[in-house]
């Protein structure tokens, strides 16, 4: 088991009090395996997937990462942790603009001592973007801005990749195609994936489906 949530419960102080996001989740995660997260606007699919990344902590229960319980972390073994175990690929891409291309690419692997130029080669020719190596974000479009920040996670070779609605800003031709690249490259490379989606259609292609409804695994 790649990944393992334990009764995970996550809440959130607000004028009228506490509001439990997450309440008791159970959930399992194999290398190799591609699972969809789905649910309603607010039913805790965001708040799950940063809690497994290592961006949050949960108020109660365990997240186990090769035996690791990842809540039980201090902020400096959570950032270890991102680094070197998990890939974040997130709606808005969050490339660095004072950064070309190929720069971008390979930052989060050399932070985590696994840069491999053979590796990245593949990774570009794969998702198509070897002619944009020396262009910055501001001159790609929103498709190649995504491409990019898949390169930039898979670079890294992390055995697991977490993605907040990765294909969101994306005409559905290409959220297909991005999102099918994504799960080559991710198999291929034995790492597990879980993605945050609204779009049945996308979650067809993962493994499986797991749907939140009121902070609960339905």
């Amino acid at each position: 088991m790649l990944l393992s949530l334990e009764n995970v419960r996550k809440s959130y102080a607000t004028a009228e009090g506490r509001l439990e996001i997450l309440k008791g989740i159970d959930l399992d995660l194999d290398a190799g395996e591609s699972v969809a997260l789905t649910g309603e606007s607010g039913s805790g699919k965001s708040t799950l997937l940063h809690l497994a990344g290592g961006l949050d902590q949960p108020d109660a229960g365990q997240i186990l990462s090769a035996g690791r319980n990842i809540a039980d972390l201090d902020d400096r073994g959570r950032a270890a942790y991102r680094r070197s175990a998990v890939g974040l690929v997130f709606q808005h891409f969050n490339l660095i603009p004072s950064l070309d291309v190929a720069a971008n690419i390979s930052f989060h692997a050399k932070l985590a001592g696994r840069h491999d130029p053979v590796w990245e080669r593949q990774l570009v020719e794969r998702l198509g973007i070897d002619a944009l190596l020396a262009r910055y974000p501001e001159q790609l479009s929103g498709g190649q801005q995504q491409r990019v920040a898949i390169g930039r996670t898979l670079a890294a070779r992390p055995p697991l990749v977490l993605a907040d609605e990765p294909t969101g800003n994306l005409d559905e031709a290409s959220a297909d195609a991005v999102l099918g690249i994504m799960l080559s490259l991710t198999k291929s490379a034995g790492a597990a994936l879980l993605v945050v989606t609204h779009s049945s259609r996308l979650a067809q292609m993962l493994d499986r489906t797991v749907r939140l409804s009121g902070g609960k695994i339905a």
